[in-house]
């Protein structure tokens, strides 16, 4: 202000700022305020001097803090994380730090597994440690690996699937001090893939034998068709029922038919009246073989009494009653079937014996281990059938018949191999597969041995005679089994493979045996037993 001189114009207080460089550039500012008088040069160079030690300080305060945050986020994602993160030193392979899912998945604490690695390693099952180990030395080496071995879960003695994303941790030379990795339960993944595959397995298999069933029923349909039209109805009938079946079969898992539905869809579908017919007896679930055959069995008596017996006049009339017996120590079912007022035969007339009988008195026998017997009376038909109640109802299940003796007839084989002199065993658990297969043997001139539907039946026969070769189904009802298919291979006995399945299914050690695939040419079953028998 005017009047006032120098010192009166003098601050009372100062303010020292000094900058805070790195490089050419200023990054920040310290500021010293508030001494009376202002600052002396002096304090100017003590300031500039503490800058670069002010600015360290500065920043590694940031740096811890940053440090702790990040600390901070990556405990929360450990704890979080439903698998297992994990740091074992590279040297050692000795575990430094264990995320809480360690707990869930291997059951096991982090304090149970820090510092040795044989805390770890103990748990792994014996047969996959050296590859685990293997593998996390390839991390150790550089790479980063994924692999999977299995352990023994010490909290509830399960096994289970483990699988470890494994990557090296470097340090400031480039070198690897530490292993990191992410740990995952795939047990259930693995069992998902496993039943997935058993699953695509089973479908082919039962689609295969699907279609040869479908080519016998086409087959004999034409054996007893007086004409075309006869033919067709006879065809397309027992493939409608055919198909009604899969289809209640597969409306659920494991889940078998009510007896009572078979007869519903089946005599309901061909009376034209509700009185025509009269069913009784308890509800019984059939396991899904035995309502597949018992199914066919229905239709063909239904199909009988609406062309020629009780449902044939509107006067006849059927009754079905069916019951659980006892017998050979466990639960079966007795089912009879009665017609009555049905229209007595024409003079002369013979009631013929077709299709459905041998379907009562040979399938049921061969694929139920159970018997089946019908009469053909002056009113209708009467059929009495017994066959054991499997339990574990499954649309893959086909339950574990025995051998009985095969109906006669005849596949012509002109211009295939001639097989004569030469004894096969024919060892197949579909009746009718099993039938043709015998027939066109027969027809090449050979002697059929069996048909056999298990391998202990089968077993039995070659405890009795040697045969020159042996036709095998690779399924025998019970699932995949090559017991049979050793001791051929033991003894010498040339075989050859039928199966619903890919290849991939058959062990290893039989990767040199002939492989025919269903539905079967019969012709190819001769000319691969002919080249079985050509050297003997």
């Amino acid at each position: 202000m005017p009047g006032l001189d120098t010192a009166e114009r003098a601050p009372s207080d100062a303010i020292l700022g000094v900058p805070l460089v790195e490089g050419a550039a200023v990054v920040g500012v310290i500021g010293l305020a508030g001494r009376p008088g202002g600052y002396r040069p002096e304090d100017q160079e003590a300031a500039e001097a503490l800058a670069p030690a002010i600015r360290n300080a500065l920043l590694s305060k940031r740096g811890e803090l940053r440090l702790r945050e990040s600390e901070a986020r990556f405990r929360q994602f450990a704890q979080a994380s439903s698998d297992v993160l994990w740091i074992t030193d590279a040297e050692t392979f000795a575990t430094e730090f264990a995320s809480p899912a360690l707990q869930p998945i291997y059951g096991l604490s982090e304090a149970e597994i820090l510092g040795d690695t044989r805390l770890w390693a103990a748990h792994i099952v014996p047969e996959d440690r050296a590859q685990t180990f293997a593998e996390m030395e390839r991390v150790r080496d550089g790479e980063a690996v994924v692999y999977e071995f299995r352990i023994l879960r010490p909290s509830d003695r399960s096994f289970r699937w483990i699988r470890n994303h494994g990557f090296p941790l470097f340090d400031e030379d480039g070198r690897v001090r530490r292993i990191g990795g992410i740990t995952s339960d795939v047990t259930e993944m693995r069992q998902a893939e496993h039943h997935q595959r058993v699953l695509l397995a089973e479908l082919q298999h039962r689609v295969r034998n699907i279609m040869a069933l479908i080519r016998s029923i086409v087959m004999r349909s034409s054996e007893r068709a007086a004409s075309v039209a006869e033919y067709a109805d006879l065809v397309g009938g027992r493939l409608v029922t055919l198909a009604r079946v899969q289809s209640r079969l597969t409306r659920a898992v494991d889940a078998g038919v009510a007896i009572s539905a078979i007869l519903h869809d089946e005599i309901g579908a061909q009376a034209d009246q509700a009185d025509q017919y009269d069913l009784s007896g308890p509800e019984i679930e059939l396991a899904p073989k035995a309502a597949e055959v018992l199914t066919l069995a229905i239709h063909e008596l239904t199909t009988n009494a609406r062309k020629h017996g009780a449902l044939s006049n509107g006067r006849g009339r059927v009754s079905a009653r069916w019951h659980r017996i006892d017998r050979n120590g466990g639960p079966w079912l007795s089912f009879l079937w009665i017609e009555c007022g049905g229209p007595a035969p024409a003079d002369g007339a013979e009631r013929r014996r077709g299709f459905g009988s041998e379907l009562i008195e040979g399938m049921i026998p061969y694929e139920l281990s159970g018997h089946g017997r019908i009469e053909l009376t002056a009113e209708g038909a009467r059929c009495h059938l017994e066959f054991p109640l499997q339990d574990g109802a499954s649309i893959l299940e086909t339950g574990s018949p025995q051998r009985v003796t095969m109906f006669g007839g005849a596949i012509d084989m002109t211009g295939e191999p001639d097989l004569t002199g030469r004894r096969i065993l024919v060892v197949e658990d579909d009746y009718y597969l099993a039938f043709d297969i015998a027939r066109a043997l027969r027809g090449a001139g050979a002697e059929v041995l069996g048909p056999c539907a298990t391998e202990d039946n089968a077993q039995a026969e070659l405890d009795e005679q040697r045969p020159d070769a042996v036709v095998i189904d690779v399924n025998l009802g019970l699932g995949l089994s090559f017991k049979l298919a050793r001791r051929l291979k033991d003894g010498g006995i040339p075989f050859v493979f039928t199966t619903g399945y890919d290849v991939g299914v058959i062990s290893s050690e039989f990767e040199a045996i002939e492989r025919l695939e269903k539905p079967l040419q019969l012709r190819h079953i001769v000319a691969a037993v002919a080249r079985l028998t050509a050297a003997t």
